[in-house]
């Protein structure tokens, strides 16, 4: 079903503002094994300025295990030449499903545990200033953090985990990690006595807990946020009224400040279900993004006050205008990019058939799409394979810069793209899949939006999904991928 069909302004017969191509014969032809410089296709004109930065938050029933389904092992792509004979192919390392391009420095590829089954819904987090990568997933039942560190990644430590460090007592509902990397916050409930408790760890000694806040009843679902180093959101998901005390909402949200006495603080004035929440740069609003029993919110942490979204169907927040004034979001049926204006309540199309976007410091919105779409070809279903390009939206001269990466793939793939760019570097990691011999393959690319220049880091059979991130200094790249009998975790820098 069309979740968009009879919405001003998004009409299948008008085009969107991100359906764009590069004429023919402007198109890289071969793909790229090196950084080079993207081709500039020309300039489009836009009646509305735009703008940006990222952040997104996640709430978890559990910290559970994810699903790795199993495929065959990584093949390795050829390229094809008449005046060649093939033979091995070289790379500068392999992880359990990808292929590393040469010239890429590897700082490590480093296996997990065979027991530990990583949590593809979580991203790896740095810790200790990026000194340590951490991985969260289960074993052996238990929700657990690994801490990687080393040379070549070959230190393995449990940082958190069920019942023991980080969580005495409990089972993790929800962990995060400040800005420098130095603390991590966690939310557990400790079934014996019907209670929830947040603690803060210092990740070089986590043995040593504080217990920041508590809260009586029984819940099924926390998130936390860190708003400062010396705040934290909480928000909390209870059962049904007829199973919680009085005292403690189905839905509520806190904010906890941190010190030698901590306090705790309800909102008593957001009163809506809550979901997994998205908080603007500056922490004044917050998304509910909605799921499977809530629809979609908008928060005023300010105000104390809970608005409801245009649309009653979930979503995602990619990433935030940088006066937290807008945001991008993608919807559960992958049908494309939107732009929300919190003011206004206004929506815009970015990109047709795509997941892949997200601001840049100076407010520029960076999106991965096809001009070859439209919401009348969708519509009609004529959908053969479509160029990959990437669109600039420049909030100060309204332009539209577009740039061909150089390939092609279906849109059902294209849809499922994904982007995480640093807020640091302004450089963007693309995660998209072409069509392949034994399946589809993933294209791991780096844009550069300092540089408009692209380089592929990695290919290899889609097995599953993949857990990506950026290092606080946005020069290295964390990942974590698996298929039916290997997991990784490997860091690589690419080129300057």
């Amino acid at each position: 079903m069309d979740l968009y069909s009879g919405r001003e302004g998004w009409s299948p017969s008008i085009e969107p503002p991100l359906s764009f191509s590069l004429p023919h014969g402007r198109e890289s032809s071969g793909r790229l094994l090196m950084r080079l410089r993207l081709h500039l296709a020309f300039l489009l004109t836009v009646a509305a300025g735009l703008s940006a930065c990222a952040r997104a938050a996640m709430m978890a029933a559990a910290i559970r295990p994810s699903w790795i389904p199993g495929g065959r092992a990584a093949r390795v792509p050829s390229k094809s030449s008449s005046k060649t004979v093939p033979g091995p192919q070289r790379y500068a390392g392999r992880t359990a499903t990808l292929n590393m391009t040469v010239g890429l420095q590897v700082a490590g590829i480093s296996a997990l545990p065979e027991d530990f089954q990583p949590d593809m819904n979580r991203a790896p987090l740095w810790l200790d200033s990026g000194s340590e990568i951490g991985v969260i997933g289960s074993r052996s039942g238990k929700g657990v953090m690994l801490g990687i560190s080393g040379a070549g990644l070959s230190h393995q430590r449990v940082v958190l985990e069920d019942y023991g460090t980080g969580a005495p007592g409990g089972k993790i509902l929800d962990v995060t990690v400040n800005n420098d990397g130095r603390k991590l916050a966690t939310v557990s409930v400790v079934p014996s006595e019907d209670r929830l408790d947040v603690n803060v760890i210092d990740t070089l000694s986590a043995d040593e807990v504080q217990t920041v806040a508590s809260l009586k009843g029984e819940f099924e679902a926390a998130q936390l946020t860190w708003l400062t180093n010396g705040k934290l959101a909480l928000a909390v998901q209870a059962l049904t009224p007829a199973l919680t005390s009085s005292a403690v909402p189905v839905s509520a949200l806190y904010v906890i400040t941190l010190g030698q006495s901590p306090s705790i603080r309800r909102l008593d004035g957001i009163k809506c279900q809550l979901s997994a929440l998205a908080f603007s740069p500056d922490n004044a609003i917050a998304v509910a993004q909605g799921g499977s029993s809530a629809s979609p919110a908008v928060l005023d942490m300010h105000r104390g006050t809970c608005s409801s979204f245009p649309s009653a169907a979930s979503l995602q927040v990619l990433g935030w205008a940088p006066h937290s004034e807008t945001f991008l979001y993608r919807t559960a049926d992958h049908a494309g990019v939107f732009r929300f204006d919190v003011e206004s309540g206004r929506r815009s199309t970015i990109a047709v058939s795509s997941g892949a976007a997200g601001y840049a410091s100076d407010g520029t919105i960076i999106a991965v799409g096809s001009q070859q779409l439209s919401w009348r070809r969708i519509a009609n279903g004529r959908l053969g394979e479509v160029k990959v390009q990437v669109a600039l939206f420049d909030p100060h001269q309204s332009l539209i810069t577009i740039n061909s990466l150089g390939f092609a793939t279906q849109p059902a793939l294209l849809a499922q793209s994904s982007m995480v760019i640093s807020p640091v570097s302004n450089n963007a990691i693309i995660d998209t899949a072409t069509p392949g011999q034994s399946g589809p393959e993933r294209e791991l690319i780096e844009y550069s939006y300092p540089a408009r220049a692209a380089f592929v880091l990695a290919r290899g059979v889609v097995q599953g999904p993949i857990g990506m991130s950026w290092s606080p200094d946005g020069r290295r790249i964390a990942i974590v991928d698996g298929n039916s009998t290997l997991r990784t975790v490997s860091v690589i820098a690419p080129p300057e």
